[in-house]
């Protein structure tokens, strides 16, 4: 964090970033399985150098149920893949939502790969999926010794106000609505997460791993109390600012809005996975 103008924007575009992106990525469509030639093993090979076993098939933990059949998926997914998902997340959030927040250039990369970032301690800003809020980042000093020249830094509840917008427009979505969007818009999705570099991951998985990740986030003791040691701002408390991108940002964003965007999170992980 910093009192900077790019320091700013970062925390205000990932803020928005996890609330979009989750309501996006956490919904699901098609039970895919990549499948893989196993290799027969020469029947006269003895066991001490027989040759190694073939890599088991990927275990896929959280299949998505097959909702829509292929033929009646919409033409322009196959055309125009982010178009067909503007258009989606038009009819899900109102089409002046979307075309306030949201970059449409490359969405559905952007939205998979912030997805899988927002449970690393990494940045992800390049490939933000929306645009920036109107806000400034706010802290508080306390001067503690003017001789020493020390002080005591948190940051500034006001900040909260904010992500009160995004926050509302999640509070208000149907996830009903939101799973049968993304299970829609699933094998792109999928193909997309393959093209980041995971040929043998399922995203759906990934989807579930991070929900996961950021519900167990911390309700940190208030005010947060941050330290400035060049010019960006930080946790002073070293296990706070170690953790992801995506928990740090549910602990900026004040603990009635991370209550309230774990809530959505969990009627989203109870969407996308399958009730034994």
């Amino acid at each position: 964090m910093d009192d900077t103008q790019t320091q700013n924007t970062q925390t205000r575009r990932i803020a928005i970033a996890l609330v979009m992106a989750i309501v996006i990525a956490a919904t699901g469509w098609w039970f895919w399985r990549k499948s893989m030639d196993v290799p027969t093993a020469p029947a006269a090979t003895p066991p001490a150098v027989a040759a190694a076993a073939a890599p088991a098939e990927p275990v896929i933990k959280h299949p998505i149920d097959a909702a829509v059949p292929v033929s009646d998926v919409p033409a322009p997914v196959a055309t125009d893949p982010d178009a067909a998902l503007l258009a989606g997340l038009g009819a899900l959030f109102g089409a002046e939502a979307v075309g306030q927040w949201l970059i449409p250039e490359q969405l559905l990369r952007r939205i998979v790969a912030t997805t899988d970032n927002l449970a690393r301690n990494a940045r992800i800003e390049p490939l933000r999926p929306v645009r920036p809020p109107v806000g400034a980042f706010i802290v508080q000093r306390e001067l503690l010794d003017a001789t020493a020249g020390t002080d005591r830094i948190t940051l500034d509840a006001r900040n909260f106000a904010r992500y009160d917008g995004a926050v509302q427009l999640l509070a208000k979505t149907d996830m009903a609505q939101a799973a049968l969007l993304y299970r829609q818009m699933y094998p792109l999705l999928q193909r997309s997460y393959e093209d980041l570099g995971y040929p043998e991951r399922y995203f759906n998985d990934r989807v579930v791993e991070v929900i996961d990740h950021l519900l167990a986030t911390p309700e940190a003791q208030q005010p947060l109390l941050l330290e400035q040691p060049k010019v960006l701002y930080r946790f002073a408390d070293a296990e706070l600012e170690a953790r992801s991108a995506g928990q740090k940002l549910l602990l900026r964003m004040g603990v009635a809005h991370m209550l309230t965007t774990k809530q959505k999170l969990r009627e989203f992980r109870a969407q996308i996975v399958n009730k034994e």
